[in-house]
C-alpha cells in the first residue's frame, strides 16, 4: 500500500466518483451539511459527470454515495447497485493515530481483511474502502454481512458501528472537513476491484452453505447471515404493499410503519436512520400521518429493537396488516399456508424437470420421436421400427401422423 512519488502524483487525479462510479446506472447521492442542516441531491452518471467538480470544488461538508438508488430516493429498498464496502474509522476516539491505523490495516489485518482499494484520510478518521464489481439489491444480506465482519475487525481502531447502513454517504475526495479545515483526500489508491464471491471464499468460508455435521449450535455468522436475509425480505415485502395498495394504507399506516422501523432498525443497525427512512416512508402515503404521530406511533420499535423482543410470525404479520391471498402471490416472506403449498409444488414440479425444461416423461417421448425419425430416414418401415423401437406398429404410425 506504499505509493511511489509517482503514484502520489496520480491520487491527485482520482476521486470517489471516477473510482466507484464509473459504470453506474442508479441514482447517485450528493448531500451537502451546512449549519446543521442536511440537504441531498440526486444525479445518474451522465448528469454528474460534467458538473461533479463544479458541485463539490472548495465546497465544504459534501458528501457522496457509494451504492446507486432505483429511485431518487436514498433509502434501503431503493438501492440498485452495490460497488463499495465501506468502514468509517473514527481513530480519534481511539488512542491509535491514522499513521497508525493504516500500518496495521497494512500489516497485522494482511490477510485478516481485504487490502483497501482506497483509503481516505477524512479529516479526523479514515474510509476503507473495497470497490466491487456491481451487483444488484438482492446480495444485500452477503453484503452487510461482509460488511460487519470487516467492522469488527477494525473496530478496536475507531470503526463506526452507526455508518455501516448501504445507503450512507461519505465525505466526497476533493472537499473540505469544517471540523480540521483539511481536504478529504485519497491516501492509498490501490486500484483493485473486488466480487463479494471473492471476499467470502478468501475471507468468510464459514458463510458456504455446508450441511452441518454435528448437531450443535450454528455458527453466529451463518445466523447473522441469515437473519439479515430475513430483515431485507421483510423490508421488501411491505413496500411491496404499499406498492400493491397504491400507498393507500389508511387502516394500517401505524402498524406498517412500525414495522418498517423496526425491520430496519434491525437490518441497518443504525436507529437514526431508521426513523428518517420511515419518516420518508410516511410521505409517499396517500394520506400520510403527521410527522409528530410517525415519531409517536412507532418509538415502540425502537424499544422492540434494543431488547430484541418481537419475533413476528407470518400469520401474525398477514392479520396485522390484512394482507390478501393475491397480495402474498407477490412477496417473497410474509406468505400464508396456501401460498407456501403452492410454492413448493411449483418448485418440486421445476426440480423435476431438466436443462430442456422437460419432465423425464417428456424427455422420452421426445427421445422415441427423435429415433423414430431417425429409422424412418433410413428407409425402415413402421413394422421394422416397431420392433427396432419396442413398441406396436399402431403407436409409431401415429406418432408419424402428428408430426
Amino acid at each position: 500500500m506504499n505509493c511511489s512519488n509517482a503514484k502520489d502524483i496520480l491520487l491527485d487525479d482520482i476521486n470517489n466518483l471516477e473510482v466507484i462510479h464509473s459504470k453506474s446506472k442508479g441514482y447517485i447521492t450528493l448531500a451537502s451539511k451546512k449549519e446543521q442542516k442536511f440537504t441531498q441531491w440526486h444525479y445518474k452518471i451522465n448528469e454528474l459527470e460534467n458538473k461533479y467538480h463544479e458541485l463539490i470544488d472548495n465546497k465544504v461538508n459534501v458528501y457522496i454515495s457509494h451504492n446507486t438508488f432505483y429511485k431518487p430516493q436514498r433509502r434501503i429498498e431503493n438501492i440498485k447497485e452495490l460497488n463499495a464496502i465501506f468502514i468509517d474509522i473514527d481513530c480519534y476516539n481511539t488512542n491509535y493515530t491514522k499513521e497508525a491505523v493504516r500500518f496495521f490495516i497494512e500489516k497485522d489485518l494482511n490477510g485478516i481483511i481485504p487490502n483497501p482499494t482506497m483509503l481516505i484520510d477524512s479529516g479526523r478518521g479514515l474510509y476503507y474502502v473495497l470497490k466491487l464489481e456491481s451487483v444488484p439489491s438482492k446480495a444485500l444480506p452477503l453484503w452487510y454481512a461482509i460488511q460487519r465482519y470487516i467492522y469488527n475487525q477494525l473496530k478496536e481502531f475507531g470503526a463506526d458501528a452507526k455508518a455501516l447502513d448501504p445507503t450512507r454517504v461519505l465525505r466526497a475526495t476533493g472537499t473540505i472537513n469544517s471540523k480540521t479545515q483539511t481536504e478529504v483526500k485519497i491516501i492509498d489508491y490501490d486500484g483493485y476491484t473486488y466480487t463479494l464471491k471473492e471476499i467470502q471464499e478468501n475471507y468468510l468460508p464459514e458463510l458456504k452453505e455446508k450441511k452441518q455435521k454435528s448437531k450443535g449450535r450454528p455458527k453466529k455468522v451463518i445466523s447473522l447471515f441469515n437473519e439479515y436475509s430475513l430483515y431485507h425480505a421483510r423490508l421488501n415485502d411491505l413496500i411491496k404493499i404499499c406498492e400493491l395498495r397504491s400507498y393507500d394504507m389508511e387502516g394500517c399506516r401505524e402498524v406498517t410503519l412500525f414495522l418498517y422501523r423496526y425491520f430496519t432498525c434491525c437490518f441497518m443497525e443504525d436507529e437514526v436512520q431508521a426513523l428518517e427512512c420511515t419518516l420518508e416512508l410516511n410521505k409517499q402515503f396517500v394520506k400520510p400521518l403527521m410527522e409528530y404521530e410517525v415519531v409517536k406511533h412507532t418509538k415502540s420499535a425502537e424499544t422492540a429493537y434494543n431488547g430484541k423482543k418481537y419475533k413476528f410470525k407470518n400469520s401474525t404479520l398477514i392479520d396485522l396488516l390484512g394482507i390478501t391471498e393475491e397480495e402474498q402471490k407477490y412477496l417473497k416472506s410474509i406468505i400464508g399456508k396456501n401460498e407456501k403449498y403452492i410454492r413448493n409444488n411449483l418448485r418440486r414440479q421445476e426440480n423435476r424437470r431438466n436443462e430442456h425444461g422437460l419432465t423425464n416423461r417428456e424427455q422420452e417421448k421426445q427421445d422415441r420421436i427423435y429415433k423414430i425419425l431417425e429409422l424412418k430416414n433410413k428407409g425402415l418401415n413402421q413394422s421394422e421400427i416397431a420392433r427396432n423401437i419396442g413398441i406396436s406398429r399402431q403407436a409409431v404410425s401415429k406418432i408419424l401422423k402428428s408430426l
